[in-house]
């Protein structure tokens, strides 16, 4: 179980990091409200995500995962943010700060439907990212 929630997270860091390259190579044509967008989305998306997982996976560490996964979220708010300017990295750092408070809430009465739509919303939501800057 545990093999497989590390699977699990290192494809969501994967996904999150190829998104930054690909959005970082289009900088420029990012506005001020996409750049806001994609920092919430970012940092929320992974913060409710890793809560959940973590949350469901082990739920007696409830303090330490909720830590984990604030400042996770916190962290890659900042990081897609920075791909604007300051006042979207404050954005993406507040979001993920809530999101990573609430996803361990999520993640210890989640079931395992939940867990897994919590998955595929990863993955839809920074696919839509990608696309987002396209259109």
């Amino acid at each position: 179980m545990s093999l497989l929630i590390l699977f699990v997270l290192i494809s969501y860091l994967f996904v999150c990091s190829f998104t930054y390259l690909y959005l970082k190579k289009l900088r420029y044509l990012i506005s001020y409200h996409l750049g806001m967008n994609l920092a919430m989305t970012s940092s929320g998306v992974m913060g409710i995500a890793v809560g959940t997982l973590l949350g469901y996976a082990f739920p007696s560490h409830y303090s330490l995962i909720t830590i984990v996964a604030t400042l996770l979220a916190m962290v890659i708010g900042a990081i897609f943010g920075a791909l604007v300017d300051y006042q979207t990295l404050l954005t993406g750092v507040s979001s993920g700060l809530m999101a990573g408070i609430m996803g361990p809430m999520i993640g210890v009465v989640a079931d395992l439907t939940l867990v897994t739509f919590c998955s595929l919303l990863v993955y839809a939501m920074f696919g839509l990212m990608c696309f987002s800057i396209r259109s």
